[in-house]
Protein backbone atom coordinates (compact mmCIF):
# COMPACT_ATOMS: atom_id res chain seq x y z
CA UNK A 1 0.00 0.00 0.00
CA UNK A 2 2.87 2.38 0.73
CA UNK A 3 4.34 1.97 -2.79
CA UNK A 4 0.96 2.72 -4.30
CA UNK A 5 0.63 5.94 -2.29
CA UNK A 6 4.16 7.01 -3.25
CA UNK A 7 3.45 6.35 -6.92
CA UNK A 8 0.20 8.30 -6.72
CA UNK A 9 1.91 11.20 -4.95
CA UNK A 10 4.61 11.22 -7.66
CA UNK A 11 2.04 11.30 -10.47
CA UNK A 12 0.08 14.10 -8.77
CA UNK A 13 3.27 16.11 -8.21
CA UNK A 14 4.30 15.76 -11.86
CA UNK A 15 0.81 16.72 -13.02
CA UNK A 16 0.77 19.82 -10.84
CA UNK A 17 4.24 20.82 -12.02
CA UNK A 18 3.12 20.48 -15.64
CA UNK A 19 0.02 22.60 -14.97
CA UNK A 20 2.05 25.31 -13.27
CA UNK A 21 4.56 25.53 -16.10
CA UNK A 22 3.77 28.70 -17.98
CA UNK A 23 5.87 31.14 -19.91
CA UNK A 24 8.63 32.40 -17.66
CA UNK A 25 8.80 35.65 -19.62
CA UNK A 26 5.95 38.09 -20.10
CA UNK A 27 6.26 38.84 -23.82
CA UNK A 28 3.29 41.21 -24.12
CA UNK A 29 4.25 44.80 -24.96
CA UNK A 30 5.74 47.16 -27.51
CA UNK A 31 9.39 46.68 -28.40
CA UNK A 32 11.70 49.37 -29.75
CA UNK A 33 15.02 48.92 -31.51
CA UNK A 34 18.16 49.01 -29.38
CA UNK A 35 21.73 48.71 -30.63
CA UNK A 36 24.53 46.22 -30.16
CA UNK A 37 25.24 43.51 -27.65
CA UNK A 38 24.67 45.99 -24.78
CA UNK A 39 21.27 47.08 -26.14
CA UNK A 40 22.10 50.78 -26.05
CA UNK A 41 19.67 53.53 -27.01
CA UNK A 42 19.85 54.18 -30.75
CA UNK A 43 20.81 57.58 -32.10
CA UNK A 44 18.17 57.42 -34.84
CA UNK A 45 15.12 59.35 -33.56
CA UNK A 46 12.76 57.21 -35.65
CA UNK A 47 13.87 54.14 -33.66
CA UNK A 48 13.01 55.99 -30.44
CA UNK A 49 9.51 56.99 -31.55
CA UNK A 50 8.17 54.00 -33.54
CA UNK A 51 7.88 50.55 -32.04
CA UNK A 52 9.50 47.75 -34.01
CA UNK A 53 7.30 44.90 -32.78
CA UNK A 54 4.10 44.76 -30.72
CA UNK A 55 3.26 41.48 -29.02
CA UNK A 56 -0.23 40.90 -27.65
CA UNK A 57 -1.35 38.12 -25.33
CA UNK A 58 -4.50 36.02 -25.40
CA UNK A 59 -5.55 33.27 -23.03
CA UNK A 60 -7.52 30.48 -24.71
CA UNK A 61 -8.57 27.38 -22.81
CA UNK A 62 -5.96 27.94 -20.13
CA UNK A 63 -3.14 28.35 -22.68
CA UNK A 64 -1.23 31.59 -23.17
CA UNK A 65 -0.88 32.54 -26.82
CA UNK A 66 0.80 35.54 -28.43
CA UNK A 67 0.32 37.36 -31.71
CA UNK A 68 2.46 40.10 -33.19
CA UNK A 69 2.30 43.28 -35.22
CA UNK A 70 5.31 44.38 -37.27
CA UNK A 71 4.53 47.87 -38.65
CA UNK A 72 7.79 48.27 -40.60
CA UNK A 73 6.62 45.48 -42.91
CA UNK A 74 4.03 47.81 -44.42
CA UNK A 75 6.81 49.85 -46.07
CA UNK A 76 7.75 46.76 -48.09
CA UNK A 77 4.07 45.93 -48.71
CA UNK A 78 4.37 42.88 -46.50
CA UNK A 79 1.74 41.67 -44.02
CA UNK A 80 1.82 43.60 -40.73
CA UNK A 81 -0.10 41.22 -38.40
CA UNK A 82 0.91 37.62 -37.68
CA UNK A 83 -1.41 35.03 -39.19
CA UNK A 84 -1.84 32.95 -36.04
CA UNK A 85 -1.24 33.11 -32.34
CA UNK A 86 1.65 31.06 -30.99
CA UNK A 87 2.81 29.80 -27.63
CA UNK A 88 6.41 29.90 -26.43
CA UNK A 89 8.58 26.87 -27.15
CA UNK A 90 10.30 24.98 -24.34
CA UNK A 91 13.22 27.39 -24.84
CA UNK A 92 10.87 30.40 -24.41
CA UNK A 93 11.13 31.23 -28.11
CA UNK A 94 8.29 32.78 -30.12
CA UNK A 95 8.14 32.46 -33.90
CA UNK A 96 5.62 34.62 -35.73
CA UNK A 97 4.55 34.14 -39.35
CA UNK A 98 3.30 37.04 -41.39
CA UNK A 99 1.83 35.58 -44.58
CA UNK A 100 0.26 37.42 -47.43
CA UNK A 101 -3.22 36.13 -48.08
CA UNK A 102 -4.01 35.43 -51.72
CA UNK A 103 -6.81 37.56 -53.09
CA UNK A 104 -9.03 35.71 -55.61
CA UNK A 105 -8.69 38.60 -58.09
CA UNK A 106 -4.89 38.59 -57.90
CA UNK A 107 -2.92 37.42 -60.88
CA UNK A 108 -1.66 33.82 -60.62
CA UNK A 109 1.89 34.92 -61.46
CA UNK A 110 2.05 37.32 -58.49
CA UNK A 111 4.45 36.10 -55.78
CA UNK A 112 3.43 34.70 -52.41
CA UNK A 113 5.19 36.37 -49.49
CA UNK A 114 5.85 34.88 -46.07
CA UNK A 115 7.72 36.81 -43.41
CA UNK A 116 9.03 35.00 -40.30
CA UNK A 117 10.28 36.60 -37.06
CA UNK A 118 11.69 34.73 -34.04
CA UNK A 119 12.33 36.34 -30.64
CA UNK A 120 13.72 35.10 -27.33
CA UNK A 121 14.10 36.85 -23.98
CA UNK A 122 17.43 38.59 -23.40
CA UNK A 123 18.75 36.71 -20.37
CA UNK A 124 21.11 39.52 -19.34
CA UNK A 125 18.65 42.45 -19.56
CA UNK A 126 15.16 42.39 -18.11
CA UNK A 127 12.51 43.76 -20.46
CA UNK A 128 14.54 43.10 -23.61
CA UNK A 129 14.22 40.55 -26.40
CA UNK A 130 16.62 39.25 -29.01
CA UNK A 131 15.33 39.14 -32.56
CA UNK A 132 17.19 35.96 -33.54
CA UNK A 133 15.64 35.33 -36.94
CA UNK A 134 13.95 37.56 -39.48
CA UNK A 135 13.45 36.40 -43.02
CA UNK A 136 11.26 36.65 -46.07
CA UNK A 137 10.27 33.73 -48.26
CA UNK A 138 9.06 34.61 -51.74
CA UNK A 139 7.44 31.92 -53.87
CA UNK A 140 6.83 32.64 -57.54
CA UNK A 141 6.45 30.33 -60.51
CA UNK A 142 7.42 27.28 -58.42
CA UNK A 143 10.67 28.89 -57.23
CA UNK A 144 11.29 29.90 -53.61
CA UNK A 145 13.77 32.61 -52.64
CA UNK A 146 14.79 33.39 -49.08
CA UNK A 147 16.13 36.71 -47.81
CA UNK A 148 17.73 37.08 -44.37
CA UNK A 149 16.64 40.45 -43.01
CA UNK A 150 18.84 40.13 -39.92
CA UNK A 151 21.94 39.94 -42.15
CA UNK A 152 20.81 43.09 -43.95
CA UNK A 153 20.24 44.83 -40.60
CA UNK A 154 23.83 44.01 -39.63
CA UNK A 155 25.00 46.13 -42.57
CA UNK A 156 22.95 49.13 -41.42
CA UNK A 157 23.09 49.15 -37.61
CA UNK A 158 25.05 47.66 -34.73
CA UNK A 159 23.44 44.25 -34.18
CA UNK A 160 24.49 41.93 -31.35
CA UNK A 161 25.91 38.45 -31.93
CA UNK A 162 22.71 36.83 -30.64
CA UNK A 163 20.51 39.04 -32.81
CA UNK A 164 18.94 42.46 -32.91
CA UNK A 165 18.11 43.81 -29.46
CA UNK A 166 14.57 45.04 -28.76
CA UNK A 167 13.68 47.16 -25.72
CA UNK A 168 10.25 46.72 -24.12
CA UNK A 169 8.61 50.00 -23.23
CA UNK A 170 7.11 53.15 -24.60
CA UNK A 171 8.29 55.70 -27.12
CA UNK A 172 11.15 57.88 -25.91
CA UNK A 173 10.56 61.59 -26.36
CA UNK A 174 13.17 63.20 -28.57
CA UNK A 175 15.29 65.76 -26.71
CA UNK A 176 14.45 64.53 -23.21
Amino acid sequence: MKKWKLALAGVVSLSLAACEKGPSYEFEGEYFAAEGEDCTTPTNTKDLEQYFLRITKQVQGGSVLYSAEFPAASRARLPVVSVQSVSPSDDNELTFNFAETKVPQSRPESPTLNFVVTVIPNQSKEGYLWLTKAGILIAKDGEVKEFDILDNLRRLIDVGQTGACLRKGTATAVGS
